[in-house]
């Protein structure tokens, strides 16, 4: 039975659907009836044109000429898109929804590429290669796949016609996807302005016309079909990561950093190995061999591959997390979701400077799919399940282990409520029905047991990077049990149950006591006097927040607190989100119409996300090292349809149309001010990376030309390493490595006065030489505080002054 088949109760045109529906709703598991199965077509034109474009790839790969735009375009279809369309058009997924067969068919090129690109880093030094990951080995594996894929779809006997779909597009699907390439082209142009040093207009008129697009998409959801909502939340992802992601012409963020550091280290040596620079995020094959495989094929500058194209490939996420509502929700539910999803400021302001989570955030989405797919035997679902782990695995450790604690959650869940409730749940479902929607065991523990030995294989044998993951987790329980709570995140704040946190003077504080006290493990005269270094403070900053806008000033002598109002939005979304996913859960538990609607394994492997979240809230360690944001970004991944649940559940007193009135409006209202656009359009708020050239992400993780300049110039000292560079060295920006040389470690460490020492470089940055500020990484804390220059002044001698860095030694 296709979808279209399927009985639609999602309401009147432009409404959403009421309480009575908003769960009943069959769910999206069969083929839309916007792709078509046919026999494959013998006519050998679509097989030259493939075997022109192949031939043209290979050739721009490997020859020194460079197309701008074109070039780049085809090698990530050679590399990336056509695998995965290939893979889309097999009748494999035959009996998969539109989002579930994309997911599938992104995630399987990205693991072919990874463990290929493994395969050949391998394999061909013991044939004499010394670069395996050069441009021709790289084209190589990209033809092996493409010749492979191309003989198996031909092979089959039936594949997906999607031209069809494309003729028969409505006026609205027409205009919904319209209006997401426009805003894939505004965010571009607005990130581009304000890095010309020009205003936000664009950036702004982006994000309206995002929010405009994702209205129209709810009013007319009835009559757009499947894979129109999932091209049109496809656009939208991007445009709204690409305006974080294309700020600066250079690497610009946080992790990036250290993850454009790994890559380059690859990419110059034309080689993975973990003895290169012994570091986790080397570990990462998201960001070694994958990057290093696109660089070959897509010659770029090196930045855009992660600014770019792990964007475009990332963008694919909150379509799955529209797949996985449409299991169980309606449209407008599902859309909902992804809207929560979305507008969770972590997806567009961090999730660009996270790459490699990017990458297994897909391989979580494909897990939880196959979990959770009826159409499948268990078999199936356990092969694809532990295929998908495999990847995370292999992308990102932490990811993989946060999935791993709620897989284990569940597992107990379901062992615990069999043992003790079987009896009462056959009773119930003889007598009154199904207690819970009927879906086959997929985790079991042979399936966790295969999951444990990815991650002590790769994390433990492979690459030696696990120890430090057994270690903080250690260091946390011990720091919970023990009551300390120094060592907290300030994220924790935005939790129900987070509990009081130090203020971040009294953090600062705690760690310019701690670098005293380690001073005592270094020989004698290592570090400045401390006796000169005490007559200078570091006060901690608050950096101004935006001037009052014409809006602004009007809500103002209406006698409207601007900052509080956008704070008091802010706030109350954090809660108010926390809050829905408790209603949503127990509703689940309490609503025996939802119990039938959704599956036990769902349920427990909710209640696992949520546990995980809560775990790296109240432990310390946790909520510095892996973050209470970013968990909660990957338990909405599954929960964010919860969210949603739990809204209309809350409102359902008011009635069916006024919960729905008041969820869109809620839902979207959220979504305003997360993405920045309200507290822009007001001011009086903290200025935003997307849409400013000020505030606390532009001042610390901005690059500019001069600090290039400065590293370069650094870089041709002799003995640098040796001696070692201080500056800010969480962010990696003012790192550098020499071409083939590169070794990974560059020596830096933080310059914070008290671990000066007396023979090392210090660089002072853009934002410090001109604001005197300086940021510091405290319990995971971005933490400004007014830099002591004048120390530097005294204690050393400037030897490096371009009007945009300068170079103490």
């Amino acid at each position: 039975m296709s979808a279209s088949a399927l009985p639609d109760r999602s309401g009147p045109r432009g409404t959403i659907p009421g309480t009575q529906g908003w769960a009943s709703e069959a769910p999206a598991r069969a083929v839309d009836d916007q792709d078509e199965y046919r026999p494959p077509s013998r006519g050998y034109l679509p097989l030259l044109v493939t075997v022109i474009l192949v031939v043209a790839a290979n050739f721009l790969a490997i020859s020194p000429q460079r197309l701008p735009f074109l070039g780049p375009a085809l090698g990530f279809w050679f590399l990336v898109a056509h695998p995965a369309y290939l893979v889309y058009t097999t009748p494999v997924w035959r009996t998969t929804s539109v989002p579930e067969r994309l997911g599938y068919s992104i995630t399987t090129t990205l693991l072919v590429l990874m463990v290929g690109g493994l395969a050949i880093n391998t394999a061909l030094p013991l044939a004499g290669v010394d670069r395996p990951l050069a441009p021709v080995p790289v084209i190589i594996l990209g033809d092996v796949i493409t010749v492979l894929l191309v003989w198996y779809r031909r092979r089959r006997g039936a594949q997906v016609s999607w031209w069809p779909a494309v003729r028969s597009a409505g006026r609205r699907e027409t205009r919904l996807i319209v209006a997401g390439a426009v805003c894939v082209a505004l965010a571009v142009l607005g990130a581009t302005r304000l890095n010309n040093g020009a205003g936000d207009q664009l950036a702004l008129a982006a994000l309206a016309v995002i929010v405009l697009t994702i209205v129209f998409l709810l009013y007319w959801q009835r009559l757009v079909r499947e894979g129109v909502i999932a091209v049109v939340l496809y656009l939208v992802a991007m445009a709204l990561l690409f305006a974080t992601s294309l700020r600066g012409w250079y690497v610009t963020g946080h992790d990036i950093q250290q993850e454009y550091l790994v890559f380059q280290i690859t990419d110059s040596h034309g080689r993975w190995d973990i003895g290169y620079f012994h570091d986790a995020y080397n570990a990462c094959l998201s960001l070694t061999i994958l990057p290093t495989e696109l660089a070959q094929v897509l010659h770029v500058d090196p930045p855009y591959v992660y600014k770019v194209f792990f964007q475009m490939i990332f963008s694919v996420c909150p379509v799955l997390v529209y797949g996985i509502a449409r299991r169980y929700w309606s449209k407008p539910v599902a859309i909902l979701a992804v809207v929560y999803f979305m507008g969770f400021p972590t997806f567009f302001t961090d999730m660009p400077f996270l790459n490699r989570q990017e990458i297994a955030f897909l391989f979580v989405c494909v897990a939880i799919l196959a979990i959770m797919n009826t159409e499948w035997s268990s078999r199936r679902r356990r092969v694809t399940f532990l295929a998908a782990a495999l990847g995370m695995e292999l992308s990102h450790y932490s990811t993989t282990y946060v999935f791993l604690g709620a897989l284990v959650v569940a597992w107990f869940m379901e062992k615990f409520f069999g043992l003790f409730g079987g009896r009462r749940q056959r009773r119930l479902a003889g007598h009154r029905g199904r207690s819970w929607g009927f879906v086959g065991q997929t985790v079991g523990l042979g399936t966790l047991l295969g999951v444990m030995v990815f991650a002590a294989v790769w994390g433990g044998l492979a690459t030696d990077t696990a120890a430090t993951a057994v270690k903080d987790a250690g260091a946390s329980v011990s720091g919970f049990f023990g009551g300390s709570s120094s060592a907290k995140s300030g994220e924790v704040s935005y939790g129900i149950l987070s509990g009081k946190s130090l203020s971040l003077q009294a953090q600062l504080n705690q760690y310019r006591q701690q670098t005293i006290k380690d001073q005592a493990k270094f020989p004698p005269n290592t570090f400045l006097p401390a006796a000169e270094v005490a007559k200078y403070q570091t006060p901690v900053v608050d950096l101004p927040s935006l001037p009052l806008t014409a809006i602004g000033r009007l809500l103002t002598d209406a006698h409207v607190p601007v900052a509080a109002l956008n704070s008091i939005i802010r706030l109350g979304a954090a809660d108010g989100e926390q809050l829905f996913v408790a209603i949503g859960l127990v509703a689940l538990v309490a609503v025996r119409r939802l119990r039938q609607q959704i599956g036990r394994e769902f349920f427990y492997l909710s209640v696992g996300t949520v546990f995980m979240v809560f775990v790296n809230t109240v432990l310390p360690g946790l909520s510095v090292e892996y973050g209470v944001l970013r968990a909660f970004q990957e338990a909405l991944i599954l929960i964010s349809a919860i969210l949603v649940a739990g809204s209309l559940t809350a409102f359902s007193p008011l009635g069916p149309k006024w919960a729905n009135r008041i969820t869109y409006a809620i839902g979207i209202g959220i979504f305003i001010s997360t993405i920045g656009l309200l507290p822009q359009l007001t001011g009086d708020y903290p200025a935003q990376l997307s849409l400013n050239n000020s505030g606390q992400y532009y001042e610390t993780y901005y690059t500019h030309p001069q600090e290039i300049s400065a590293v370069n110039w650094l870089a041709m000292e002799p003995q640098v390493r040796q001696v070692g560079v201080q500056t800010e060295d969480f962010t990696y920006r003012l790192g550098f490595i020499s071409g083939a040389a590169a070794s990974g470690p560059q020596g830096i460490t933080d310059f914070y006065p008290t671990v000066i020492r007396r023979s090392g470089w210090v660089i002072l940055g853009y934002s410090t030489v001109h604001t005197g500020l300086a940021a510091a990484d405290v319990n995971g804390s971005l933490v400004i505080y007014k830099y002591p220059m004048q120390l530097l002044q005294v204690s050393k001698n400037l030897v490096y002054n371009d009007g945009g860095a300068q170079i103490y030694k």
